[in-house]
Protein backbone atom coordinates (compact mmCIF):
# COMPACT_ATOMS: atom_id res chain seq x y z
CA UNK A 1 0.00 0.00 0.00
CA UNK A 2 2.72 2.53 0.71
CA UNK A 3 4.55 1.79 -2.57
CA UNK A 4 1.12 2.81 -4.32
CA UNK A 5 1.43 5.86 -2.20
CA UNK A 6 4.89 7.01 -3.00
CA UNK A 7 3.66 6.35 -6.57
CA UNK A 8 1.08 8.50 -6.20
CA UNK A 9 3.17 11.43 -4.95
CA UNK A 10 6.02 10.91 -7.19
CA UNK A 11 3.01 11.27 -10.26
CA UNK A 12 1.89 14.47 -8.73
CA UNK A 13 4.90 16.02 -8.45
CA UNK A 14 6.12 15.65 -11.70
CA UNK A 15 3.15 16.67 -13.69
CA UNK A 16 3.80 20.26 -11.23
CA UNK A 17 7.15 20.10 -12.33
CA UNK A 18 6.49 19.91 -15.96
CA UNK A 19 3.73 22.22 -16.16
CA UNK A 20 4.76 25.65 -17.74
CA UNK A 21 4.34 28.47 -15.05
CA UNK A 22 1.83 31.35 -15.92
CA UNK A 23 -0.30 28.80 -17.25
CA UNK A 24 -3.27 28.76 -14.54
CA UNK A 25 -5.23 31.48 -15.60
CA UNK A 26 -5.47 30.44 -19.08
CA UNK A 27 -5.43 33.67 -20.65
CA UNK A 28 -1.07 33.16 -21.87
CA UNK A 29 -1.29 30.65 -24.38
CA UNK A 30 1.97 29.51 -25.26
CA UNK A 31 3.07 27.25 -28.12
CA UNK A 32 5.91 24.81 -28.56
CA UNK A 33 6.34 21.20 -26.75
CA UNK A 34 3.57 19.96 -24.47
CA UNK A 35 4.20 17.27 -22.48
CA UNK A 36 1.97 14.76 -20.57
CA UNK A 37 2.75 11.93 -17.33
CA UNK A 38 -0.06 9.63 -16.72
CA UNK A 39 0.38 7.19 -14.13
CA UNK A 40 -3.09 4.91 -13.56
CA UNK A 41 -4.43 2.03 -13.03
CA UNK A 42 -7.40 0.68 -14.72
CA UNK A 43 -9.76 1.78 -18.01
CA UNK A 44 -8.36 4.78 -19.01
CA UNK A 45 -10.88 7.75 -21.65
CA UNK A 46 -9.07 10.25 -23.51
CA UNK A 47 -10.82 13.50 -24.44
CA UNK A 48 -7.94 15.93 -26.05
CA UNK A 49 -7.47 15.66 -29.75
CA UNK A 50 -6.48 12.89 -31.78
CA UNK A 51 -2.86 12.26 -32.01
CA UNK A 52 -1.66 13.23 -35.48
CA UNK A 53 -1.52 9.78 -37.20
CA UNK A 54 -5.35 9.62 -36.58
CA UNK A 55 -5.97 12.46 -38.88
CA UNK A 56 -7.20 10.97 -41.82
CA UNK A 57 -4.71 12.12 -45.11
CA UNK A 58 -5.46 15.18 -46.86
CA UNK A 59 -7.69 15.78 -49.68
CA UNK A 60 -5.51 16.41 -52.79
CA UNK A 61 -7.76 18.36 -55.65
CA UNK A 62 -7.03 17.42 -58.83
CA UNK A 63 -7.50 20.06 -61.55
CA UNK A 64 -8.93 18.91 -64.67
CA UNK A 65 -6.69 18.86 -67.67
CA UNK A 66 -6.43 21.83 -69.79
CA UNK A 67 -9.40 21.98 -72.78
CA UNK A 68 -7.45 22.55 -76.13
CA UNK A 69 -9.38 23.21 -79.22
CA UNK A 70 -7.69 23.08 -82.07
CA UNK A 71 -9.83 25.27 -84.78
CA UNK A 72 -9.71 23.91 -88.60
CA UNK A 73 -7.82 25.94 -90.85
CA UNK A 74 -9.66 28.04 -93.03
CA UNK A 75 -10.90 26.94 -96.18
CA UNK A 76 -10.54 29.15 -99.25
CA UNK A 77 -13.01 28.45 -101.98
CA UNK A 78 -11.44 29.85 -105.71
CA UNK A 79 -14.88 31.19 -107.29
CA UNK A 80 -14.84 30.61 -111.08
CA UNK A 81 -15.71 34.15 -112.90
CA UNK A 82 -19.49 34.36 -114.52
CA UNK A 83 -19.70 33.56 -118.00
CA UNK A 84 -19.26 36.38 -120.54
CA UNK A 85 -22.44 37.83 -121.16
CA UNK A 86 -23.42 35.99 -124.43
CA UNK A 87 -24.06 38.36 -127.56
CA UNK A 88 -27.93 38.70 -128.47
CA UNK A 89 -28.66 36.33 -131.31
CA UNK A 90 -28.38 38.73 -134.93
CA UNK A 91 -32.11 39.36 -135.68
CA UNK A 92 -32.79 39.18 -139.61
CA UNK A 93 -35.19 40.45 -141.52
CA UNK A 94 -36.13 37.48 -144.80
CA UNK A 95 -36.57 38.87 -147.93
CA UNK A 96 -38.34 37.01 -151.01
CA UNK A 97 -37.08 38.76 -153.96
CA UNK A 98 -39.72 37.29 -156.25
CA UNK A 99 -42.61 38.01 -154.08
CA UNK A 100 -41.35 41.30 -153.28
CA UNK A 101 -42.26 41.30 -149.92
CA UNK A 102 -40.67 40.27 -145.94
CA UNK A 103 -41.32 37.35 -143.91
CA UNK A 104 -44.32 37.08 -142.29
CA UNK A 105 -45.97 38.86 -144.71
CA UNK A 106 -45.15 36.51 -147.17
CA UNK A 107 -45.45 33.10 -145.84
CA UNK A 108 -43.33 31.19 -148.30
CA UNK A 109 -40.75 31.89 -150.90
CA UNK A 110 -39.83 29.56 -153.90
CA UNK A 111 -36.69 30.55 -154.09
CA UNK A 112 -34.26 31.30 -150.96
CA UNK A 113 -34.36 33.82 -148.62
CA UNK A 114 -32.37 37.19 -148.51
CA UNK A 115 -30.89 37.89 -145.09
CA UNK A 116 -31.56 41.56 -144.79
CA UNK A 117 -29.97 43.52 -141.39
CA UNK A 118 -32.95 45.19 -139.89
CA UNK A 119 -33.35 48.86 -139.71
CA UNK A 120 -34.24 51.14 -137.09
Amino acid sequence: MKKIVLAGLIAVIAVLVTAPPGDAGGRHHRHGFRSRVVIGIGPSVHWGPYPYWYYPPPAYVYAPPPLVVQEAPPVYVQQTPPPPPTAAPEQYWYYCESAGGYYPTVPSCPEAWVKVPPRP
